[in-house]
């Protein structure tokens, strides 16, 4: 395997030279020492008790697997320096075949039998977008699909052709991460098709092992190019030069985000379920922050609560038998990883620790018929060490139950290596981490709405684009962050980077900047003027859009003609817009409010009014909300009264609020837009409960 590890430390060291940053490793290969020494990760296994047995073992047949995680923006970078490297038949895609689905089937066929498209949309109708079963089980459940069907004979053979095509291939894509390499040109060894100037496998990544084929995956990693880019951008403002892999791993301050859930934003954290996990658990260790990202799926998050009982002295911790409590002690007796499978056979058993990984994925994939040998040879060398049948078959059982749900520990630990360094950028720079972080997710109002508030939370002001200041992403200046002029909705990034470009030492007015800038028409004017673009000359927004035919004609001459020849038009001075109007415009081209929220003027114009975000100070008191309307649903209960739900926001934050029965009788006109009034006692979700069971008698049967 020399060539292989010399091959991937080549890549890596090409792209760590043109200064594009690695991920520090994924998946097994990090429990590499000789990944580790060749730099092709930059995690120690041996301070993290990694496996190297999990990556690569005498045992173990199929070839070594080494992922790589680069920039999304970079990653063709380095794959086109594979290419010239080692030839263009020699480094090829990796083709998928996307197969004919149920509603595809019946559109494709139905165009071919010129059945009109509202028939074809009636059947589709029956079907969900995302279902394994196939046209025949919907012909055989669902009667009005039946009816459909038999109803016209063309139908008919609609529906028999599609069952027939069902799960064909219907078209080539490229796998996502996939890259195969060889010593020969490929075209030797299987078919190759091409696709966008490369060359890809003409057979599926399934195949291509079997054949003897090395798949490599490179893979573009988005939270990459948003972590260089604020390393890059502190430089460039604060001269001051960070090394990624230099960032300390047990700074207290930064363990502090993701104890209080403070994780908006950080790789794999960021999700409300991890928050309340994190809320709960207090992670205070590194430890305790790889141990999260393991825990927080689907299966094993049924040891979440004994995890964080244990960790805070609230359950004993206890171990089947003594020899597992170095093993186990740092995840407080329970079995998370799938190296401490492999470890409790090696230590009890005396599996090698290759024989061991063939274990853990006998039990991982439930093979029945390996496990019923497994289990003979696990107990029968564990009685050799001197323990009874009774405990070696309980220790079997135990690592049996959490063999499927267990993690592997060396990718655990370098996404959660990502998600530290993330959050000490985050701590320390904050400027520079919420401006890349919106710049990443231009384009969804949501997201950057959420990022949005939590940066004004930290007194970070979001500043309105200006002609002079902003760019195609959000620029960070002494001030706080300027809006991206690309966000504005009809500012597309072309317009947005002519406007860049000329710009130079900055436009001087509205006409300066019409007579320097192609491709202004009327539409994307208006859009700038609306936005406040251009408020740093002086003049109203109105002044300019009551002026708007005057200021169009003079950007027409100033492009035919030298500029110096044109006079430029008196503008009638109007009032400004009234805020009102001013808010709205804010929302319609940006998706969100930047610089004033509608609540602003009702909270300055009452006093002792609570905003969202200080709803944790206040429990147990009477509060004062105002909030706007965002989105409403109302429900019938099961006794056929009528109650909403309704989300409400201020400048700070969202919060659902809930309007039962008899509330809602009195204001069930509220609708989207409104902005409400709400006062009332404050309470914890525990209070509520204990009210309520008070009422009734009960006492709360647990804290």
């Amino acid at each position: 395997f020399s060539n292989y590890f010399l091959v991937v430390y080549d890549f890596i060291r090409y792209a760590k030279k043109n200064k594009i940053l690695v991920g520090p490793g994924r998946g097994s290969g990090a429990g590499s020492l000789v990944c580790f020494s060749l730099g092709i990760t930059d995690i120690d296994p041996l301070k993290y008790d990694l496996l190297f047995e999990r990556f690569l073992n005498p045992e173990r047949v199929t070839m070594p697997d080494i992922d790589t995680d680069f920039p999304d923006i970079y990653r063709d970078k380095v794959i086109n320096y594979v290419v010239s490297k080692y030839g263009e038949k020699r480094v090829c895609g990796i083709v998928t075949f996307g197969t004919l689905a149920s509603k595809q089937a019946l559109r494709d066929v139905g165009r071919i039998l010129n059945i009109p498209s509202y028939q074809i949309d009636m059947i589709t109708k029956r079907i969900p977008t995302v279902t394994k079963l196939k046209l025949i089980d919907f012909y055989q459940q669902d009667n009005e699909f039946k009816k459909m069907i038999n109803s016209d004979n063309r139908l008919k053979k609609l529906y028999q052709i599609s069952s027939f095509l069902e799960g064909f291939p219907r078209h080539t894509s490229i796998h996502a991460a996939g890259i195969v390499m060889c010593q020969k040109d490929l075209d030797e060894v299987i078919p190759l098709t091409v696709s966008d100037g490369m060359y890809l496998t003409g057979f599926p990544m399934e195949y291509l092992e079997e054949l003897g084929l090395l798949k490599m995956d490179f893979l573009g990693l988005k939270t990459l190019t948003t972590i260089m880019n604020i390393i890059a951008d502190i430089e460039k403002s604060e001269h001051i030069t960070i090394d990624f892999n230099k960032i300390p791993l047990d700074d207290t301050k930064v363990l502090s985000l993701f104890a209080t859930a403070n994780t908006t934003g950080i790789f794999q954290f960021e999700s409300v379920g991890m928050k309340n996990f994190l809320r709960k658990l207090k992670p205070s260790t590194f430890e305790d922050i790889f141990a999260a990202i393991a825990l927080f799926r689907p299966g094993p998050a049924q040891n979440i609560d004994s995890y964080i009982k244990r960790k805070h002295h609230e359950e004993e911790i206890t171990y089947l038998d003594s020899s597992l409590e170095p093993i186990l002690k740092s995840t407080y007796g329970i079995i998370i990883y799938q190296e401490q499978i492999m470890q409790i056979a090696n230590k009890f058993a005396s599996y090698t620790l290759g024989e061991a990984d063939i274990l853990r994925r006998a039990m991982s994939k439930k093979k029945m018929e390996v496990l019923k040998g497994e289990e003979e040879h696990f107990i029968s060398n564990s009685m050799k060490n001197g323990h009874s049948k009774e405990i070696s078959k309980q220790i079997f059982d135990l690592i049996l139950s959490f063999a499927n749900y267990g993690f592997n520990r060396s990718h655990s630990v370098a996404y959660s290596v990502i998600a530290y360094k993330m959050a000490y950028l985050k701590y320390y720079f904050p400027k520079y981490f919420y401006s890349n972080l919106l710049s990443s997710v231009i384009g969804s109002d949501s997201k950057t709405n959420d990022y949005m508030m939590e940066a004004k939370l930290l007194n970070i002001s979001i500043l309105k684009p200006s002609i002079n200041h902003s760019s195609c992403s959000y620029v960070v200046k002494e001030e706080g962050i300027y809006y991206p002029l690309s966000g504005i909705r009809n500012i597309g990034s072309t317009i947005c980077n002519e406007i860049v470009d000329k710009r130079e030492n900055g436009y001087t007015d509205i006409f300066d900047f019409l007579a320097r800038v192609n491709g202004i028409n009327r539409k994307v004017l208006e859009s700038l003027i609306q936005a406040g673009c251009f408020d740093e000359f002086g003049i109203t927004r109105k002044t300019y859009i009551e002026n708007l035919e005057s200021i169009i004609n003079y950007s027409d001459l100033a492009h035919d003609l030298n500029p110096e020849f044109v006079l430029k038009p008196e503008l009638i001075k109007e009032e400004e817009y009234s805020n009102t109007e001013l808010i709205a415009m804010e929302k319609e081209l940006f998706g969100v409010y930047l610089s004033n929220h509608p609540v602003t003027f009702y909270k300055a114009k009452f006093n002792q009014i609570v905003s969202l975000n200080q709803v944790g100070d206040y429990f147990d008191k009477i509060v004062n909300f105002v909030v706007l309307v965002e989105k409403v649903k109302k429900i019938i209960t099961k006794r056929g009264e009528e109650m909403m739900f309704f989300d409400g926001s201020d400048e700070y934050g969202m919060i659902d609020f809930t309007l039962f029965p008899k509330v809602f009788m009195k204001y069930s006109d509220i609708k989207i837009g409104d902005i409400v009034w709400l006062d009332g006692d404050l309470m914890t979700c525990r209070d509520v409960a204990h009210r309520r069971l008070v009422e009734y008698g009960r006492e709360l049967p647990y804290d």
